[in-house]
């Protein structure tokens, strides 16, 4: 089956490529000149010749209306080490504490993790992955929107901690 090629579909599919990030409709629509229904129209385009092709690349829907360029799935483990992951190893762990215990306060997560800590919170927020909300001597802290598109999560916290859970489980019986 051959599609046509929108005008703006090539820009589309490059910035979709070029960025690390999801990419909103609104930002899609601000670089092609494209309307939103017809930005929508073109990825669900893009989506199904890539499926279509059996490319290794996929598009991706992260939240409402966010969209990704990836290597599918199946090629995470191989080029893993070729990827620079948006925090390290450590502040990933500290993260990970938050998003299941949120909201949390700093405190608690310090003395879970040990002291450096406060230089991952400081990180974690600077890359607006957490609110820290100032609470007293110390912070309240929850993970944001950008934290559920980054990670693929819902945004809704219940149906987050839901999720995170499915995770650990999984990671549990695997062990």
């Amino acid at each position: 089956m051959k599609t046509t090629q929108h005008p703006a579909q090539h820009l589309i599919e490059a910035a979709l490529f070029v960025s690390t990030d999801p990419i909103s409709i609104e930002t899609l629509c601000d670089i092609s000149g494209a309307e939103a229904l017809e930005v929508r129209g073109i990825i669900e385009n893009l989506i199904m010749q890539y499926g279509e092709k059996k490319s290794a690349l996929e598009i991706r829907k992260i939240g409402k209306e966010h969209y990704v360029m990836q290597a599918m799935e199946l090629f995470a483990v191989p080029l893993q080490n070729l990827v620079k992951p948006a925090v390290s190893q450590e502040i990933l762990k500290t993260l990970s504490l938050i998003a299941i215990r949120q909201p949390v306060t700093q405190s608690e997560i310090v003395k879970a993790r040990g002291y450096s800590t406060y230089a991952h919170i400081k990180e974690l927020a600077s890359k607006d992955f957490i609110m820290a909300v100032p609470k007293g001597r110390t912070k309240m802290l929850t993970t944001t929107k950008k934290f559920a598109d980054y990670f693929g999560f819902s945004s809704d916290l219940p149906d987050l901690k839901k999720q995170l859970g499915g995770m650990l489980e999984k990671k549990v019986d695997s062990s």
